[in-house]
C-alpha cells in the first residue's frame, strides 16, 4: 500500500509514536510518507499519488474531497482532549472526513466510539530503540535501591507530585530509595518542585530533578534505573518505553488485569506498587512483556488489516 500520514510537526508523544509507526510501515515493505498539513515532508517521499490517508493532528483541506479511505489515530485520551480547549472540537470537526478512528488503549474505546466506528489495535513501542543495555553501554545507574524515574512531558496536571508522596513511604521501608525526577521543561513547573523539595526537606530522597531529555537518550536513560513511574490517569502513554528497556512501570494508567504492578492514583497505593516491583525485581520480565503486548510491528500489523478492508 502507499501510505500518507498527515501531522503538525513538533515535540511530543503523539509525533514519535507517529513516527515509529511510519517506519514500521516502511519496513513491513509499503510507501510511506508522513507530511505537514502545510505540506512539508517530515519522513519519505510524496510522489501524490497513495491509497489511504492518516490523520494525527490537523488534514489540509486538499484531501477533503479525494475520495481516499481516511483514518483518524486518536492519540490523546478524551479527558485531557476536551480539558485543553481545542483537541475534542477539531477532532469532532475531523470526523465527518474520516471512515473510522483508530485506537490505541481499550479503555478510552467508548468514547471514541460515541463519535465516529472505532478501531482498537495495541499501543506499541519499537523494539529496536527502546531495549536493555549494560551499564556500559549506558552510563552509570542513577543512585537508589530502588532508583525510581519519572520521565513523563510535565504540564499541568501532568506533575510527579503524588510520586513524590508516595516515595516517602518507599523511602521509610527501604532507606536507600531514590527518586529521580527528569524531563521538566516549565520553568515554572522546576521552581515550583525545587522550592517544594527544599522546604519539605526531601532531598533525603529526591535525588535529581533535570530539564529535558532528548529523544535519543531515554533508552540510555530508562536503562540506569530499576523501577519508571507515571502518575498519568486515567490512560497512559509512552512510558510504557520502560518495558521495552526491561524495567517495570508503575502507573495508575496502566490497567492491564495480567499485569503485577497495577495501582491507583493515591499516593499509599503507588508506594505500594513500587515496592511490590522492588521485591519483585527478579521475577517480572519486563522485556518479554513488551515484546507480547506493545510492539509496533504488531500494531501496524493490525493497521494495516483495518487499511485493507476499505480499498
Amino acid at each position: 500500500m502507499k501510505l500518507l500520514h498527515f501531522m503538525k510537526k513538533e515535540t511530543s508523544g503523539l509525533a514519535f509514536t507517529t513516527l515509529e509507526l511510519v517506519v514500521a510501515e516502511e519496513k513491513a515493505g509499503h510507501k510511506v510518507c508522513l507530511r505537514e498539513p502545510t505540506g512539508g515532508i517530515i519522513y519519505g517521499t510524496d510522489d501524490g499519488d497513495h491509497d489511504v490517508e492518516l490523520i494525527h493532528s490537523q488534514l489540509p483541506i486538499t484531501s477533503y474531497h479525494n475520495g481516499k479511505p481516511r483514518f483518524l489515530w486518536c492519540h490523546g485520551e478524551p479527558l485531557s482532549s476536551v480539558g485543553n480547549g481545542v483537541s475534542m472540537k477539531a477532532i469532532l470537526d475531523l470526523a465527518s472526513r474520516c471512515d473510522a478512528f483508530i485506537a490505541m488503549r481499550q479503555e478510552e474505546m467508548a468514547y471514541w466510539s460515541l463519535i465516529k466506528r472505532t478501531y482498537l489495535v495495541p499501543k506499541g513501542i519499537d523494539l529496536d530503540t527502546f531495549k536493555p543495555l549494560s551499564m556500559g553501554e549506558c552510563g552509570a545507574k542513577l543512585s537508589g535501591a530502588p532508583s525510581v524515574l519519572y520521565y513523563e512531558n510535565w504540564r499541568g496536571q501532568r506533575n510527579p507530585l503524588p510520586l513524590i508522596v508516595a516515595m516517602q513511604q518507599v523511602w521509610q521501608k527501604y532507606p536507600e530509595a531514590r527518586l529521580h525526577l527528569w524531563n521538566c521543561n516549565d520553568k515554572r513547573m522546576h521552581e515550583c518542585f525545587k522550592s517544594l523539595i527544599h522546604e519539605a526537606k526531601l532531598e533525603t530522597y529526591v535525588r535529581s530533578l533535570q530539564g529535558p531529555v532528548a529523544p535519543k537518550e531515554v533508552n540510555g536513560l530508562l536503562n540506569r534505573v530499576d523501577i519508571v513511574a507515571s502518575c498519568l490517569h486515567p490512560l497512559y502513554a509512552r512510558s510504557i518505553e520502560a518495558f521495552g528497556a526491561g524495567k517495570p512501570l508503575v502507573c495508575p494508567g496502566y490497567r492491564d488485569l495480567e499485569y503485577p504492578y497495577r495501582c491507583e492514583l493515591d499516593p499509599d497505593d503507588m508506594a505500594r506498587a513500587i515496592i511490590k516491583a522492588w521485591e519483585g525485581r527478579n521475577e517480572f520480565p519486563a522485556r518479554a512483556w513488551a515484546e507480547r503486548h506493545h510492539d509496533v510491528r504488531e500494531t501496524v500489523k493490525q493497521s494495516l488489516a483495518i487499511y485493507q478492508r476499505y480499498l
